[in-house]
C-alpha cells in the first residue's frame, strides 16, 4: 500500500448526460454507499482532515468524462481506493442521479510514499522557480465562518500544510506562521480566474477556477517547502469540501521532473 496513491478512472454516462464538476458531491454518496457503513464509521472516528480528496471532470486530452480519486494515507489506500480499484469495468449506480455509470478503466495512476515525494523535492539540485497551478474543480476556503472566494496564497499554504500534519504526523511541517512566510515568498506573476459555484446536497458554495503562475522567492528551504506543498496538493486537494468533489489541482513545475 501506498500514502499518497492516485487513480483517474474513465466514465462511461448514460447517453445524453455531461459532466460537471458539481458531480462529485454524487461520486461521493456513491463511493460511501459501495464501501459501507464500516469505512463511513472510521472516517467518522478520523481526525477533521479527510486522508483522501476526490472530484470528476472533463479531460480535454483524452475527450473523455474522469473520476479522480487519491488516498493520503496508507489506511485510506487500503480501505477506499483500492476497493474501488476492484470495480473496474463495472457499473455502479448514482443514487442522487438515479442513473448507473461504468468505470472503464484507468487511463492515469501514480503513487509515492510521503517520504519519496519529500526526496524528490530536498535532494534536487536545480533551482526551483515555481510552475502553474491549476484548480480542476471549484476551489473556496473558510475564514471565520464565511466562505472565501479569492485564492489567496497564504490560505493555499495554510490548508497543504494541515493537511499534511494530519495525515503524516511523523514527518510534520512545524514553524510558526509559515503559511504567511510561504505566502510572501510566493508571487502570482499572471492569472485566468472566474468565479464559479459548486452545489453540494441542494445548497450552493460560490468559489473560484481556472489557473495561477507563481513564481517563487526566498531562499533555497523556502522554495523547496512551496514546491513540496504544491506537488503534494494534486493529491490532497486544496481548501474546502476536498472529499466532496472540491479544490482539485494540478501543479506544472516549470521544469517538470518530480511531482509523481
Amino acid at each position: 500500500m501506498s500514502d499518497l496513491h492516485q487513480i483517474e478512472l474513465a466514465l462511461r454516462l448514460p447517453e445524453g448526460l455531461k459532466i460537471h464538476s458539481s458531480m462529485g458531491s454524487v461520486f461521493h454518496g456513491m463511493m460511501m454507499d459501495v464501501l459501507g457503513q464500516e469505512v463511513a464509521q472510521w472516517l467518522h472516528e478520523e481526525n477533521s482532515c479527510r486522508p483522501f480528496s476526490q472530484c470528476v471532470y472533463y479531460n480535454r486530452d483524452l475527450n473523455v468524462p474522469v473520476w479522480r480519486l487519491s488516498s493520503l494515507t496508507q489506511s485510506a489506500d487500503e480501505r477506499i481506493v483500492m476497493p474501488i480499484y476492484q470495480l473496474i469495468g463495472k457499473e455502479v449506480f448514482l443514487k442522487q442521479k438515479k442513473i448507473s455509470v461504468e468505470l472503464l478503466e484507468v487511463v492515469q495512476e501514480r503513487k509515492c510514499s510521503y517520504q519519496e515525494l519529500m526526496d524528490r523535492i530536498f535532494l534536487e539540485q536545480e533551482h526551483l522557480n515555481g510552475g502553474r497551478l491549476e484548480f480542476i474543480s471549484t476551489g473556496s476556503f473558510k475564514r471565520e465562518g464565511q466562505y472565501v472566494i479569492l485564492p489567496e496564497l497564504y490560505l493555499i499554504f495554510q490548508s497543504l500544510i494541515q493537511r499534511w500534519n494530519s495525515c503524516c504526523a511523523k514527518a510534520a511541517i512545524m514553524s510558526e506562521d509559515l503559511e504567511h512566510q510561504l505566502a510572501d515568498h510566493c508571487h502570482i506573476s499572471r492569472y485566468n480566474l472566474r468565479s464559479q459555484k459548486y452545489s453540494v446536497n441542494g445548497s450552493n458554495i460560490y468559489g473560484f477556477c481556472g489557473n495561477m503562475d507563481l513564481r517563487f522567492s526566498g531562499n533555497d528551504m523556502v522554495r523547496r517547502l512551496m514546491e513540496l506543498l504544491l506537488c503534494y496538493a494534486g493529491f490532497a486537494g486544496i481548501g474546502v469540501k476536498t472529499a466532496l468533489g472540491m479544490g482539485a489541482v494540478e501543479y506544472v513545475e516549470r521544469n517538470p521532473r518530480r511531482c509523481p
